[in-house]
């Protein structure tokens, strides 16, 4: 699920490193890495993400969350709250200053 948030593309999980770890392809978002934790731990978020997107590619951008097993939460205003299978949540926002003048 993070994968797909973060770059839209499920296939950079895992790229050249352990499965748990998010490597973008294209090299624009940082690395993002998940450890271990006891199904117990209840430690709360300690991460908050916002990934902010052209309006044409929102819509595909949540498509390829909910495939990969997330979650929408909430979405207003051109925000989105998804979580993955853990609950852990992310933000995707709609950039409204990346539309094209026509």
């Amino acid at each position: 699920m993070w994968a797909a948030l973060l770059t839209g593309n499920t296939e950079d999980q895992g790229r050249g490193t352990p499965g748990d770890e998010i490597r973008d392809g294209g090299g624009r978002v940082p690395n993002l890495w998940f450890g271990d934790a006891e199904r117990d731990d209840r430690r709360r978020q300690l991460f908050h993400v916002e990934v902010y997107v052209a309006p044409e590619v929102a819509e595909a951008r949540i498509a390829a969350v909910v495939a990969a097993g997330g979650t929408v939460v909430e979405s207003n205003d051109g925000l989105t709250v998804v979580a993955d299978q853990d609950g852990n949540t992310g933000v995707l926002c709609v950039d409204v200053s990346a539309v094209s003048a026509v």
